[in-house]
């Protein structure tokens, strides 16, 4: 049975790692099994903040979630320990830390935003690679994120003290902490003459651990802003892999790290201009395929029989072709794609009778595949790609008897 609460030791000390505690109860679950304990330093995921993971023993820990009061923590592999048992608790102290640095590092940002755009913060999220703020304000630019970037770092330079403390909601001058629903004693995340905020998580003992305070992107939600940020040791890896993009780009176009962007923006519009160009070409191929493919073709009972295999035909590109063909009238277009495997499409133009479902079916029989559609047009495929000329010639035959009123 559960006690009705957990001791959270994380609340007294941040920085504390392992512990030792009583084992209160011990149940299976669908996702494994959930370890109370009388008290805990694991996180649960809560207030917008990743959990905890770590070991209880040698029981890997691998999520810590609130269930009221109470704490749990969750294993997917059965504990060696029993209820009544004391065991040794360790979290995951990296992981910690840069929860620590991000939530800290919200704190000191969405302040920042309220005093410099008075812009405030009615919701985060911290993440494991990124974390998000969402701000009541529209229509920010880049000359707004660096202003209030700026703040953010300063406060972290100067290394102002982190404070945490108890105290009751009518006693805070804070305007965000004002906001807090009145009631018991709330704890207070006090950056020395900056913010005041009351808050359950972890942070760090000064603004100096934060590390770097990134803005990365926003965009807007609804009728706020969510801004994307990183701080800290995310902030390094972040910087890392964007600087060695910068760098290797610059180096294989010999030219300097600042010109980047304008030379992606070229060649992305070269690109476009080339992609229209070749759709241009493509589509005066098509027209001279269908040309080609139209003398070419063979009458059967009165109707005009257009058959081809083609190695470089996307599905689309089959599509258009049929498309193209049947639109003549009294013409049925089998045609067929080769790669790794093969890919018909089977077409009639509306004034010749014939069920394109059964050509496909025998089609794909024969190359150990499937396909399907309407009497008009048929699309389906089969692994067997070296028998498509076979399953071709297949579905002329049965075409055949189709149009001579035979099947």
């Amino acid at each position: 049975m559960y006690l009705s609460n957990t001791r959270r030791l994380y609340q007294a000390d941040s920085y504390l790692c392992e512990f030792d505690s009583v084992v209160t109860a011990l149940t299976r679950t669908q996702n494994g099994y959930a370890i109370a304990l009388e008290a805990t330093l694991f996180y649960p995921e809560t207030g917008g903040q990743p959990c905890d993971t770590g070991s209880i023993g040698v029981t890997e820990i691998e999520q810590t979630i609130e269930d009221g009061d109470l704490i749990l923590h969750i294993a997917s592999r059965e504990p060696s320990f029993k209820v009544g048992d004391r065991v040794t608790g360790r979290i995951d102290w990296p992981r910690r830390f840069i929860n620590m640095q991000q939530h800290t590092g919200q704190h000191i940002l969405s302040q920042a935003f309220l005093k410099v755009l008075d812009a405030e913060t009615v919701s985060s999220r911290l993440g494991l690679d990124h974390s998000t703020i969402d701000i009541a304000r529209l229509g920010l630019t880049w000359e707004d994120m660096e202003r209030v970037e700026r703040l953010a770092n300063s406060i972290v330079y100067e290394n102002r003290e982190v404070k945490i403390y108890e105290a009751a909601p009518n006693r805070l001058e804070s305007v965000r902490a004002k906001k807090a629903p009145a009631g018991a004693v709330l704890r207070i995340v006090d950056v020395a003459d900056f913010d005041v905020s009351p808050c359950g998580g972890t942070h760090s003992r000064r603004a100096g651990e934060v590390g770097l305070v990134k803005i990365l992107r926003w965009e807007k939600v609804r009728e706020a802003t969510r801004v994307e940020f990183v701080c800290g040791r995310l902030a390094e890896a972040d910087y890392f892999w964007k600087n060695r993009a910068v760098v290797e780009i610059a180096q294989e176009f010999t030219i300097k790290d600042t010109q980047v962007p304008s030379m992606v923006r070229d060649l992305s519009e070269g690109a476009k201009v080339l992609r229209r160009e070749v759709a241009g070409l493509k589509a005066r191929i098509a027209e001279y395929e269908v040309l080609d493919l139209l003398a070419k073709s063979q009458t059967v009972e009165g109707t005009r029989l257009i058959t081809a295999t083609f190695d470089d035909k996307s599905p689309a590109e089959l599509r258009e072709a049929a498309a193209r063909l049947t639109a003549q009238g009294g013409t049925v277009a089998l045609l067929a794609a080769r790669g790794e495997k093969v890919h018909f499409v089977f077409s009639r133009s509306p004034d010749v009778v014939a069920d394109m479902r059964s050509l496909i079916e025998i089609a794909c029989r024969l190359t150990e595949g499937k396909g399907g559609g309407r009497a008009e047009v048929c699309e389906g495929g089969g692994k067997k790609a070296g028998r498509a000329e076979e399953a071709l010639a297949a579905a002329v035959e049965l075409l055949k008897r189709m149009l001579a009123g035979s099947e």
